[in-house]
């Protein structure tokens, strides 16, 4: 990449896209490279010094094209972690992973980058993948982070603000009350108090098992957040409905790159 030149960085308009996009941005801002934002654009024949965020396809991760220094990232299937028999786990690699990986490159000390690495497990919470089975990428990136003090994982009791307006099967006021006795509770008292309170969701086919047991058991949290992860990526759904495509990602990407959160 010719750092000497702007360099453009495409994605599409959607969640995903702007979760990819903000690392490389905050990446450029703090190495003083100048770039471009191109939202819901497609490359054209005469584009060069480019970071394409490709997210409608699987890839091979990171394809770089000397020629016209264009570097394009796509999800890409991955070995995480192996089974007990030493078999493979494969899961997706997604693009905001990967973007993250990038942006460590760009600007390995980065303030903004490091206040934002809680959000490279954020793709694979948003991928299908977690509604289908267990997604080995998510689980070793959550081990990640959490080793190297990005984040904790803590039950939804003891999130201060968590948004459950969307989970029809969490009663918010029930929720709150047994958050105000968790300290007082037992290990056991817990396990049968949380299965009681979703209790409905276990008579469903959604949320999956693994989804509901990240939602209900293991939040992520990082040093100043009021919410876990999950629940500001369902409380970013309102910018979705209230504002155009390319004004919700570029919210999206300004309030991460501002202040590390949604």
């Amino acid at each position: 990449m010719n750092t000497k030149l702007p360099v453009t960085i495409i994605s599409e308009t959607n969640l995903q896209g702007s979760l990819s996009v903000a690392p490389i941005e905050a990446a450029l801002l703090e190495s003083n490279i100048q770039y471009r934002r191109r939202l819901g654009s497609h490359i054209s024949d005469g584009m060069e010094n480019c970071i394409i965020i490709d997210t409608s396809r699987e890839g091979k991760g990171a394809e770089w094209n000397a020629e016209r220094n264009i570097l394009t990232v796509t999800e890409t299937m991955s070995v995480a972690l192996s089974g007990h028999q030493g078999d493979p786990k494969v899961g997706p690699l997604t693009t905001v992973s990967i973007c993250h990986c990038i942006a460590q490159l760009i600007s390995p000390s980065g303030p903004k980058v490091r206040r934002m690495r809680p959000w490279a497990i954020s793709g694979n919470w948003i991928h299908n993948c977690m509604d289908m089975t267990y997604d080995p990428v998510y689980a070793s990136l959550k081990d990640t982070l959490r080793s190297e003090g990005s984040i904790r994982v803590v039950p939804i009791t003891e999130v201060p603000m968590p948004s459950v307006e969307n989970l029809d099967f969490i009663d918010s006021e029930k929720l709150q009350e047994i958050s105000s006795r968790w300290d007082s509770m037992g290990n056991e008292g817990r396990a049968r108090t949380i299965s009681h309170l979703v209790r409905g969701a276990l008579q469903s086919t959604t949320p999956s098992t693994s989804r509901l047991e990240e939602i209900v058991w293991s939040c992520i949290m990082a040093p100043g957040w009021k919410s876990d992860l999950a629940s500001q990526i369902r409380l970013s759904s309102s910018i979705w409905k209230d504002n155009d495509k390319r004004i919700a990602s570029s919210k999206i990407i300004d309030s991460l790159i501002r202040n590390g959160n949604l």
